[in-house]
């Protein structure tokens, strides 16, 4: 059956790892949205691999496949290629046609929409040009992949686009779109990747039949419609955007994966986040600094009132729990429940303005008692009864199974039920 592995938190939650485990099974590793934003991390026998585009399905020598839902930076997309290809021999990188790129105005936009925002309003944004993309993708302004096999083409795309924003950019004393050197670039970067790009039909009906692992890349809740708007990413991130991302109509079996706790990187609201001490030991023992942003991650409790929600938007089949190793050695470990004593229902994930309102004071916890040092890795029964109880705590509140525990960046640090 093919799978997807669907972050269900605010992104960072392991799924680079997970990815990579689970993919041995699998002939296609798939990424249907996001851009150079998302993070990846994988470590495999001492070597470390950073991921930003590239499905971490590449490091088990797997066919990777960039779908038509992802916006791609010509720059940083040559730049990892080059440093994949260091470390792992002809890699199967393919590239759907009908990828938007991202351009070096869409970073200058997406700088500027930031800097007008006060700052309680600022989302946090990776400032990569992301969101100004997909608004040229909606806005019908995108240059294509396919666009790059005519330079006449990027030439008439380019000076209607200049038109539009050099005005914009002006008025913020951004440097004016230079088509000469935008349309070089592009032919530039058309030679580098032309022999990976490929039609979706060829790529439907060369892995028809065949199994597929599906890559999300953020976390549910920064999902554009379902997340803590505007607190968002700028694409869906939940599963059901799939089939539009990736163009390949087939059935899937969702596994959500979710940190032992939670963290959340940018602004936006975060009920059980943790302004203390042992907020700061979740940080710096979980080393939880953005892949890509470099900025620490703000730590709170795993807080499963949206944990429910989101494995329900997400129609999640099995769990996945990452880093409970991090909380081995403190006293207590609580789990959020409610907030105020009421039913998850009750809370609308997709308007801040309601979770904006709670914070930790509001917030219903479940105590556990510490399971200490995890000595054990070869099997779920040898792990300490208390992580045990905790796990089945989760999986009770959800009703759904945990059927994989990660506890370490290596492979080997993995648990499977």
């Amino acid at each position: 059956m093919n799978k997807a592995v669907i972050g269900l938190q605010w992104g960072d939650e392991g799924k680079g790892k997970i990815v990579d485990y689970l993919s041995e099974e699998f002939d296609l590793v798939v990424r249907y949205q996001g851009g150079n934003n998302a993070g990846h991390t994988v470590i495999v026998d001492n070597i470390t691999y950073k991921l930003n585009l590239i499905p971490s399905g590449v490091i088990r020598g797997k066919v990777c496949y960039l779908g038509q839902g992802v916006v791609l930076d010509p720059k940083h997309f040559t730049k990892e290629y080059d440093q994949i290809t260091k470390k792992i021999n002809n890699p199967k990188v393919y590239l759907s046609s009908n990828i938007s790129l991202i351009l070096d105005y869409h970073k200058q936009l997406d700088k500027i929409n930031e800097s007008i925002l006060n700052s309680e309003k600022k989302i946090g944004t990776t400032s990569k040009g992301i969101g100004p993309a997909y608004q040229d993708k909606v806005g019908r302004k995108s240059i294509k992949l396919y666009d790059l096999k005519s330079k006449k083409i990027i030439e008439e795309k380019i000076s209607s686009i200049k038109k539009f924003y050099d005005p914009i950019l002006e008025r913020f004393n951004e440097d004016k779109i230079n088509i000469e050197k935008t349309v070089q670039d592009l032919i530039g970067f058309y030679k580098l990747v032309k022999e990976l790009i490929i039609d979706n039909s060829l790529i439907k009906k060369e892995f028809r039949g065949k199994k597929i692992l599906f890559e999300g890349a953020q976390g549910a809740l920064l999902d554009l419609d379902h997340g803590s708007y505007p607190f968002v990413t700028s694409s869906n991130t939940v599963s059901s955007n799939i089939v539009i991302g990736s163009a390949l109509q087939v059935d899937y079996e969702t596994v959500g994966i979710f940190k032992a706790y939670t963290t959340r990187v940018g602004n936006g609201p975060f009920p059980s986040e943790l302004h203390n001490d042992i907020g700061n030991y979740i940080a710096e023992k979980g080393v939880e600094i953005g892949t890509v942003t470099k900025r620490k991650r703000r730590c709170g409790w795993l807080d499963l009132v949206s944990l429910k929600y989101s494995c329900q938007i997400n129609r999640v089949n099995e769990l996945c729990m990452t880093k409970a190793d991090v909380l081995n050695n403190l006293s207590e470990i609580k789990v959020c429940k409610s907030y105020n004593s009421k039913e998850y229902e009750d809370v609308n994930f997709s308007e801040s303005s309601i979770l904006e309102s709670l914070s930790l004071k509001d917030t219903d916890f479940e105590i556990f008692s510490s399971w200490g040092e995890i000595k054990d890795l070869s099997k779920f029964d040898r792990l300490p009864d208390n992580l045990k109880k905790y796990i089945s705590y989760i999986e009770d509140y959800l009703n759904i199974p945990i059927k994989i525990i990660s506890l370490g960046p290596e492979r080997s640090q993995t648990i499977i039920r």
